[in-house]
């Protein structure tokens, strides 16, 4: 996995936690119990937490908004560069381009209540009058955009019904290799033929130079050369030899 990648990665998943994480919080804990501190108390709580809580919305719709197309594009180019591993029809047999469909539209509408819940114009006060009715739906839609995004990282990361893409690559992989051996060893008869067939011993080679008939027969008889024997038995057979 390359950096950039990984960063963006980082960011929507982060981004997702505090924005669906801070709208679960809202509604479960928060609300009802400024609820029960009576009206005044809870416009004031209500007062102070948009002060707090307003930068972190807009971030975090920001970088989910921002990474969830960078991450959509990247992957539609991943999928073009390698149609031998994802298939040429990837993308319609798997609905990929639907889901994601699916998914922007349910986080545009959470992006909407988010930003009215903590608002302040008056086009967005109708969320504010019913906290806890669109606190519920943001929710609701929330966790509907993270079940879709588990669904669309499943389709290329586990099992479905179309090949694994890492497991057809690999086959393919180990048999170009198999092929290339093959051809380099001459084929596959002779790797068959030499299978089974443990390689003959080698025979001690020794070079034992040239030598002519009288010579063989001599030694033959275990003694040395004539010419040897008899000026070894003459004293001064060298010199005699020599005149």
């Amino acid at each position: 996995m390359d950096p950039v990648t990984l960063l963006l990665r980082w960011a929507h998943i982060l981004a997702a936690i505090t924005a669906l994480g801070g709208l679960l919080f809202a509604r479960v804990a928060l609300l009802p119990t400024a609820e029960e501190l009576g009206s005044e108390t809870a416009d004031r709580i209500h007062a102070g937490i948009r002060r707090r809580w307003l930068p972190w919305v807009i971030g975090a719709i920001t970088l989910l908004f921002g990474s969830g197309l960078a991450n959509y594009v990247l992957m539609i180019r991943r999928v073009k560069a390698a149609p031998e591993i994802w298939g040429p029809d990837w993308m319609q047999q798997t609905g990929y381009h639907a889901l994601f469909g699916a998914k922007f539209l349910l986080a545009m509408i959470v992006f909407y209540l988010a930003s009215g819940l903590v608002g302040r114009g008056a086009s967005t006060q109708w969320i504010r009058s019913n906290r806890r009715q669109w606190l519920t739906v943001a929710v609701a839609l929330g966790i509907g955009v993270v079940l879709i995004s588990s669904w669309m990282r499943q389709l290329h990361t586990g099992a479905n019904d179309l090949p694994d893409p890492v497991k057809e690559y690999a086959k393919t992989y180990m048999q170009d290799i198999e092929s290339t051996n093959q051809a380099g060893s001459g084929g596959f008869d002779d790797d068959e033929g030499s299978r089974g067939r443990s390689p003959a011993p080698a025979q001690p080679t020794n070079h034992v130079p040239e030598r002519t008939d009288g010579q063989e027969a001599e030694e033959a008889d275990g003694g040395a050369p004539a010419e040897d024997r008899e000026t070894a038995a003459t004293p001064g057979g060298s010199e005699e030899a020599a005149r």
